[in-house]
């Protein structure tokens, strides 16, 4: 659950309403209107509530339906909360009220993050100087999401490039992963294609009723550390009962929705907009990782700004999130972009050389 600052309330992200607004139209349980919307929304914060506040001990199906579990949910909350439970959400009422309070406030339940091995995936880069118009939480998420629509065509065409492994396309990634002249195997290419494929897959897939992928991979984290523009939780699953993933950091309990990038407040203070797409393209490939098949856990072994970029071994850049993210950023916009980026400032020489990619090809001269 992640909260920014709204007027003189605060705004819950989970239900897109006012915390201190009613977010559901009519009631929920024995007796209530039970319209569906109002019922999922319901039958979601008691699943983001854990179960010694009273939340449900296994978690529901999210269906829209007033099932005996989700009865039985209900009650359990409401004998936490109230000296006289009824079995009933009401719009205005005491259960709402302290359903949203909890979830909202709750300071055993604060926003966190969560690696497959314990640890965040950690931001790409380095802020600059906040910029004149700052974005909000909103519109933070909103061009992150934009950023990853963009580049469904350039995935594409990646793909591509990497399933046939041309020599001309080996050239251009012994640029990126060739370490002391140990260059990139066809096998190495495959696991590359792999996780360019696993992020075209979310960024080019819809459900049913025709909702992408990533409108539900990327959120706002009002509370980021300080200096972390994004970070990527790589457990869980928001289409099943793992949707939430629970863990204990410095003795505190974190909780925070599974398989989500999240943005931090100094995500909008990134220098130029082609340092925004590297960092969203870095979490991503954080994001599918073996999870998706891919086979391979994308950490943080070197950033570009650090001076031992380059000289790190090929098996840590083919499992490097920077490394991968700046070869699909290279495709994507070109190597007359790239080298112009602060971040690779240390570095431009050495990219800036042939194979390069001009008008989304890779060329040799």
């Amino acid at each position: 659950m992640s909260l920014v600052a709204h007027s003189s309330h605060r705004k819950c992200f989970f239900c897109s309403n006012d915390a201190t607004d009613k977010p559901i139209v009519g009631s929920v349980g024995k007796g209530g209107t039970n319209k569906k919307a109002d019922v999922q929304l319901v039958q979601a914060f008691l699943n983001s509530t854990p179960p010694e506040e009273g939340g449900p001990a296994v978690l529901l199906a999210e269906d829209g339906l007033i099932g005996p579990k989700t009865q039985a949910a209900i009650d359990k909350f409401q004998a936490k909360v109230l000296s006289r439970p009824d079995g009933r959400i009401d719009p205005h009422g005491p259960t709402i009220k302290a359903l949203t309070t909890l979830i909202c406030d709750s300071a055993s339940v604060p926003p966190g993050r969560l690696g497959l091995d314990g640890r965040p995936g950690q931001a790409a880069g380095s802020p600059s100087t906040a910029p004149k118009t700052p974005q909000t939480g909103a519109q933070m998420v909103a061009e992150g999401k934009q950023i990853l629509k963009d580049l469904e065509r350039s995935l594409m065409s990646l793909r591509f490039k990497l399933l046939h492994q041309t020599p001309t396309t080996m050239a251009w990634l012994n640029k990126h992963f060739e370490t002391a002249k140990v260059k990139v195997t066809p096998g190495e290419a495959s696991k590359l294609l792999g996780i360019v494929s696993a992020i075209h897959f979310q960024v080019s897939r819809a459900n049913a009723f025709g909702a992408q992928g990533i409108d539900s991979i990327i959120m706002f984290d009002p509370k980021a550390d300080a200096g972390v523009i994004a970070w990527t939780v790589r457990g869980g699953d928001k289409l099943s009962t793992k949707q939430f993933q629970i863990y204990v950091e410095k003795g505190v309990n974190i909780k925070a929705p599974g398989h989500t990038v999240f943005l931090g407040p100094i995500f909008t203070n990134q220098p130029a907009p082609i340092e925004k797409q590297w960092t969203v393209i870095h979490e991503m490939c954080h994001f599918v990782g073996p999870r998706d098949g891919t086979g391979l856990e994308i950490d943080d072994n070197a950033y570009a700004f650090e001076p031992h970029f380059l000289s790190i071994g090929k098996w840590f850049k083919l499992h490097n999130a920077e490394s991968i993210a700046l070869m699909i950023l290279e495709f994507a916009v070109g190597t007359a972009a790239i080298v112009g980026t602060p971040r690779l400032a240390k570095f431009k020489s050495h990219f800036d050389t042939f194979p390069k990619v001009v008008g989304g090809q890779i060329v040799t001269g």
